[in-house]
């Protein structure tokens, strides 16, 4: 274990040129850190990238433009269920608009359905949202359209991770990078929940030392795997294994980009025991590793906006709730909108269920409003702030790991939906339910903002579990991913 913390301490005193993310993908990686480009200098931005979540039959892997000029979207990819899924189709077509509290409006013109195909929406699907790092990556919550079971929700959410398709990397020197693991809802037990990644390139080759770990921390095996990258029908892309990328099984594309945000695609064809380039058998998203440790108190004094995803989440009414446009560092755990979530902490903090947390939290929570028409999902500012009904704890930066917060946990209320009306909460010795569970953060800068990457899985130590609506504690893998508010 020393001899491993030794390795990795030298292996951050390496760290030269970062890498970006772009909205909708896992695209390639610049030659070396590029200068950043100012947005108005360019208003349409390339990305590669995947869902974490879809239907059986849906989009696999896809890419995607932004174009800022014309106010447009559209994104391009494999559809599972069409004759030569190796050929890009379109699936999406819609227009952008910038809400004031900085996501991004999707409307939904054409979309996916449960079946492949590609159908005209009128009137136009609207609930989708995207934020965005103009030219280095993007978090967003497509919609796609369940046309097989009349007696389902309509719309499904599919969160996905997005990054830079441009270039190949090329790193002088290896590159060190954090990630965390994307939650599965089919997987029961955990390979890993978030890990370390040393990436060297030689031409083509790129080659990943990996240590994926446990939230525990536990150490999982180690792993050296190399992949190759090349121009594709989607931007340029690392394939791994070598020279797969027109096989569907197993196939993992990989983006690793300039302003340094990875993002991987990886669903595990075959038995679906496949660990893939990064141990957890999922896809990832991650940063570069900070040359310096972060500023604790600066990451939680900033704003913050995101995306929770827990994709055992049950529907409520009409809306599937498995992600979640958010938001966190609008409130102080003593704003009176963090009232009731402190009340329920509190209750159960007396019965030694739940810990305090720390100073080193981000209060905050979903946008997730009942109107007269049902729940809605809507971060435009129009129904009021975003709840308060979530804590980060990000707990203690690791000494000699930048970044990396393997002791972080997440609270939650009894006033989070839909638990606290339709599913309430009941706990042992009070009727004011509040939840706490073990999770790994990381923390870099990507063009000058924060960005946050969280996990908590059912293979945690304690296991992430919520009560349902019968007392009974049932596994909840969660994710959180934030990029922080432009000033």
């Amino acid at each position: 274990m020393h001899e491993r913390q030794q390795s990795r301490t030298i292996l951050l005193a390496t760290l030269v040129a970062l890498c970006i993310m772009a909205p909708f993908g896992f695209g390639g990686c610049g030659e070396t850190a590029k200068p950043v480009t100012s947005p108005s200098a360019n208003q349409v931005y390339s990305y590669f990238g995947s869902p974490f979540s879809v239907s059986a039959s849906s989009v696999a892997r896809s890419s995607s433009a932004f174009d800022h000029a014309a106010n447009q979207i559209g994104v391009s990819g494999f559809i599972t269920t069409a004759s030569n899924a190796q050929v890009p189709t379109a699936i999406i077509n819609g227009t952008l608009e910038t809400a004031g509290t900085g996501f991004l409006r999707i409307t939904e013109n054409f979309a996916t359905t449960s079946s492949g195909v590609i159908a005209p929406q009128n009137p136009p699907l609207t609930g989708a949202w995207a934020l965005e790092i103009p030219g280095a990556g993007a978090l967003a919550n497509f919609l796609n359209v369940n046309s097989s079971d009349p007696s389902a929700v309509k719309v499904t959410a599919a969160p996905a991770a997005m990054a830079d398709n441009t270039a190949c990397p090329n790193f002088v020197t290896p590159a060190p990078f954090w990630y965390v693991t994307v939650p599965s809802a089919t997987m029961s037990n955990d390979t890993a929940d978030y890990g370390f990644v040393d990436i060297s390139t030689q031409g083509s080759d790129v080659t990943l030392h990996t240590q994926p770990l446990l939230v525990g921390p536990i150490v999982q095996p180690a792993s050296v795997v190399t992949g190759g990258c090349s121009n594709t029908s989607l931007g340029a892309l690392t394939a791994y294994p070598l020279n797969s990328f027109g096989t569907a099984s197993n196939l993992e594309l990989i983006s690793i980009g300039a302003s340094g945000l990875l993002v991987s695609s990886f669903e595990a064809g075959g038995s679906g025991t496949s660990p893939g380039a990064f141990g957890g058998g999922t896809g990832v998203i991650g940063v570069a590793v900070p040359s310096n440790p972060v500023d604790v108190g600066a990451v939680t004094h900033g704003q913050y906006n995101g995306f929770i995803y827990a994709p055992l989440n049950t529907v409520t009414g009409s809306y599937d709730i498995k992600v979640l446009a958010s938001a966190f560092g609008d409130n102080a755990g003593t704003s009176q909108a963090c009232s009731t979530l402190q009340t329920s902490l509190t209750a159960n903090n007396g019965s030694g269920s739940v810990p305090v947390p720390s100073a080193n939290s981000l209060y905050g929570g979903e946008f997730l409003t009942t109107t007269s028409t049902g729940t809605v999902n809507d971060p435009t500012g129009a129904s009021g702030s975003e709840n308060c009904d979530v804590v980060i704890d990000l707990g203690t930066q690791d000494p000699v790991s930048n970044g990396l917060f393997p002791n972080a946990k997440i609270f939650i209320g009894s006033n989070y939906p839909p638990y606290s009306a339709s599913r309430p909460w009941v706990c042992t010795g009070s009727t004011s339910c509040a939840v706490s569970f073990p999770a790994a953060a990381i923390v870099g800068k990507v063009q000058g903002r924060y960005v946050i990457f969280l996990m908590a899985s059912a293979g945690s130590i304690p296991p992430a579990r919520l009560p349902d609506n019968f007392g009974s504690a049932v596994p909840q893998p969660v994710g959180i991913y934030l990029f922080q508010k432009n000033q």
